[in-house]
């Protein structure tokens, strides 16, 4: 169930392992809907949760991790959540996960952790999304390569990056990062029923918390 609020009212209940989804107004955003047929165009990672001890004042806003192209930078990068809804032209939602999910979490959080500092400031990857967007060779025995992205880790896309922390927090199992896109991160059955949106006009996420993660981008 999808309700609208404002970042500030629930922010006290985001916690590490939400995803904050984005639906984007730029070229690249157009073509990222059209071909997923979603409204989600991005997906990152929250890492902290607001009461978390940190020094300065400028800290006491979530941080997220994603991967993606910013003010000049491109890469795996940390973010504030306000800052990015702030500065956004487009939509925003709160993904949060659910009780078993959160456990997994909590039992993996040393991995999960540590492979997500592992990652800052690797390269950006635009043309993987193409592929994960575009499935339409994948099963094929000769032409699959055109279409389907084996997994890989020297470079990310955002909902790939989101795909492989999953992985490592044990909420999903044999997952292929690589062939995820932002459209199937918000459809996977890993959130809580109800969801958030944070800024635009109200816009359901179709298939939102319908799709089975297990294996999911995998041939065969």
């Amino acid at each position: 169930m999808l309700t609208q609020q404002a970042y500030y009212d629930i922010k006290h209940l985001i916690a590490p392992g939400d995803i904050i989804a984005f639906g984007g107004t730029s070229l690249f955003s157009r073509w990222t809907k059209l071909t997923t047929r979603s409204v989600v165009t991005h997906t990152a990672l929250v890492i902290d949760s607001p009461d978390d001890n940190r020094s300065t004042s400028a800290a006491q806003d979530l941080t997220m991790i994603e991967a993606t192209s910013i003010k000049g930078k491109k890469g795996v990068m940390h973010n504030y959540v306000e800052e990015r809804i702030k500065h956004y032209r487009g939509d925003v939602w709160w993904l949060p996960l659910h009780n078993e999910a959160k456990q997994q979490l909590q039992n993996n959080w040393h991995g999960f952790h540590d492979f997500l500092a592992g990652e800052l400031g690797k390269d950006y990857d635009i043309w993987q999304l193409f592929g994960a967007a575009i499935d339409v060779f994948d099963d094929h025995r000769w032409f699959n390569w055109l279409t389907y992205n084996r997994k890989k880790s020297n470079r990310w896309f955002c909902s790939e990056l989101v795909a492989e922390g999953l992985n490592q927090a044990g909420i999903a199992n044999e997952l292929n990062p690589s062939e995820t896109t932002p459209k199937d991160i918000c459809q996977f059955t890993i959130y809580a029923p109800e969801y958030v949106q944070l800024k635009g006009r109200k816009k359901p996420i179709t298939g939102f918390n319908t799709l089975d993660p297990h294996r999911w981008g995998n041939l065969g």
